[in-house]
């Protein structure tokens, strides 16, 4: 792994784009069978790299969350990392598997904050490598109960699992949900290419993180990125090429596949006939 460390002063869109992400670790306590963080090196972000990057986005009135491919509440450093961010006046926000999380702290710090719940049954919790469900649960609803129920916004991956049990529960508590798909990318899909055969895809226009961006993303070795869907640093040279690509008509290689622009083929289509491009 490469040592970053990020202190170039504030750049022109730093002053307009209003979410940052910042991944302070790649370890985690669970073991989510489609994550890409637990074939990365396990290490956390250095205090000085972090610092680094949330000095270098100047005094634009952001939101900065704490998330990448690892559970952030682990950093021994988080609670500092979120006070940092508040003492320059900007949002810190994350999104936690909330099995390690202080609850009564994060009242305090936090304006909202994200929770990662797929399932409510222990058993496929545990199969899919979410442990420790009744203790989520609790320390979810500890939350609600501090922040407010419209405080809380749960993430729910859909990799086919029946989510009407969890949809059912929020809607009970008044927590807004939001559900996303397993993403195409190769880079995410290697970990359950047998329950998502894809062979190709078919790919559309341009990207709206390049066109019009909306955030930035800093990974663990600080390097900077339009969106948080780049998991293969070695494809990624620069936004600056990515724009260069976009604008050529080609599909850049750090981002084929990406169900931003794209489409997935699956075996049985492609034995159909369907054709596939991009890949």
């Amino acid at each position: 792994m490469r040592e970053t460390t990020v202190s170039a002063p504030a750049r022109p869109w730093r002053q307009h784009v209003p979410f940052v992400q910042i991944e302070v670790t790649t370890i985690c306590n669970f073991r989510c069978f489609y994550c890409a963080g637990r074939d990365m090196a396990q290490t956390h972000m250095p205090w000085e790299r972090f610092i680094g990057i949330l000095d270098s986005l100047g005094p634009a009135k952001q939101q900065v969350s704490l998330q990448g491919e690892g559970e952030p509440t682990a950093h021994p450093q988080f609670w500092k990392m979120v006070d940092a961010i508040r003492a320059r006046g900007k949002e810190p926000y994350t999104i936690t598997n909330c099995s390690l999380i202080d609850v009564e702290r994060a009242g305090a710090s936090f304006r909202s904050i994200g929770v990662s719940i797929d399932t409510l049954d222990k058993t496929e919790a545990d199969r899919i490598g979410r442990y420790k469900l009744d203790r989520v649960l609790e320390r979810f609803e500890a939350l609600v109960r501090v922040l407010g129920s419209r405080r809380v916004l749960v993430h729910t991956v859909d990799y086919g699992q029946d989510i009407t049990g969890v949809k059912s529960y929020l809607h009970g508590l008044g927590v807004p949900h939001h559900v996303q798909p397993l993403q195409w990318k190769e880079d995410y899909q290697r970990h359950y290419a047998d329950a998502m055969p894809i062979v190709g895809w078919q790919h559309r226009g341009r990207c709206s993180y390049i066109d019009q961006p909306r955030m930035r993303y800093f990974n663990m070795d600080g390097v900077e990125m339009p969106c948080c869907y780049i998991k293969d640093a070695s494809k990624f040279a620069s936004i600056a090429e990515l724009e260069r690509d976009f604008e050529h008509k080609v599909v850049p290689m750090a981002c084929i596949g990406c169900h931003q622009i794209a489409r997935p083929v699956k075996a049985a289509m492609a034995a159909d006939g369907a054709g596939a491009s991009g890949a």
